[in-house]
């Protein structure tokens, strides 16, 4: 086999190295925003995929030829349970490296949630809530950011998962004391999507991709297929690495796991935020793989990473975009081939 006499482009991005499968089935946030928000709030929101409609909106970008004309939006379903806020964690730095000051739960935490958070499962006296926020409060000067620990039942979205889902997420907005504040006013409660999503305005998704499996090079990165009778094999690279350096570097397309990544996507709008007893959006036998659509729902455009019924979180954009947020007018939303507007109050609708 001779050398190449053409160059040729690079066989797979190198953004999403390693290609490794995450190590739990909920996605690690490492970044939340500090751009835009002005009083404090949850960073970001757990919910669960349902499956993909197709909504039919007007299309409200100014200065494009399509202003005002009815725009086609593949958009995804997704089933919304109300989390709880079962207590806060501040945050120090020291070296460049955060770690945590301090830990306030909520009063009587249920033995299923006790035995979730594993700070609390393996302390045998926990301090009281009175006690550890009045410690927390000797400890604001020291502290950097706050994140929430959150609690969401599968089992409330009608999935057979019974087991609540913990979980932290990122305190934005404000400074220390007001997040403090935020935060306590809302430990013991619960947060509603209708509270936290506001129709037209963007969010980032992040999940956990569909698993594939191990796959070759062919499948992995894109790599062409060698020449008939070239060598012993077709389906691999040619040459994996030169005489010097004589190892094989990381750049190089190789066999292994596919999927099962945690992936983002940025940017995704919201359409609509309604609850399945007012504007019901099951179609006739169930969404495939995942049936009835039980209370509150949030519509994304556009598609969301992982397979139906796996968690997938959202936070506030990371990057937000410099555009007007306004609500989109929705003319129907088109479910397995059938038209079902919504009712108004809940969803801006526009008749044709």
């Amino acid at each position: 086999m001779g050398h190449r006499k053409h160059s040729a482009p690079r066989r797979g991005s190198l953004a999403f190295a390693p290609r490794a499968r995450h190590q739990v089935l909920v996605p690690r946030i490492r970044n939340w925003t500090r751009r835009g928000i002005d009083k404090p709030t949850l960073g970001g929101f757990p919910l669960f995929k349902v499956g993909m409609v197709q909504v039919v909106t007007l299309d409200d970008r100014e200065k494009t030829p399509n202003f005002g004309k009815p725009m086609f939006n593949p958009a995804t379903v997704l089933s919304a349970p109300s989390v709880t806020v079962y207590g806060f964690r501040g945050y120090g730095r020291k070296n460049g490296i955060d770690f945590a000051l301090f830990d306030v739960f909520a009063n009587n935490l249920p033995e299923e949630i006790q035995e979730r958070i594993s700070f609390v499962r393996d302390q045998k006296n926990v301090e009281s809530y009175d006690v550890s926020l009045k410690k927390a409060e000797g400890m604001l000067g020291q502290t950097l950011n706050f994140t929430a620990i959150l609690g969401v039942n599968p089992s409330d979205t009608g999935l057979s998962n019974g087991r609540p889902q913990i979980q932290e997420v990122g305190i934005v907005g404000g400074n220390v004391k007001s997040q403090f504040e935020y935060l306590k006013a809302v430990i013991g409660t619960t947060v509603k999507p209708a509270e936290y999503f506001k129709l037209g305005s963007f969010i980032d998704t992040m999940g956990i991709t569909k698993g594939k499996g191990f796959e070759g090079v062919i499948t992995r990165f894109g790599v062409r297929r060698k020449q008939h009778k070239s060598r012993k094999t077709v389906r691999e690279v040619g040459v994996i690495s030169p005489w010097h350096p004589a190892t094989v570097m990381y750049t190089v397309p190789r066999a292994g796991q596919m999927g099962f990544h945690q992936r983002v996507d940025k940017n995704k709008r919201i359409l609509a935020v309604s609850n399945a007893q007012q504007n019901p959006i099951t179609p006739s036998g169930g969404f495939p793989h995942f049936g009835e659509v039980r209370g509150d729902y949030v519509i994304l455009r556009g598609s969301v990473p992982g397979p139906i019924k796996r968690l997938v979180d959202v936070r506030l954009p990371l990057y937000p975009r410099r555009q007007k947020v306004q609500p989109p007018r929705i003319v129907e939303i088109n479910v397995a081939g059938k038209a079902m507007p919504m009712v108004s109050g809940s969803v801006p609708t526009q008749s044709m």
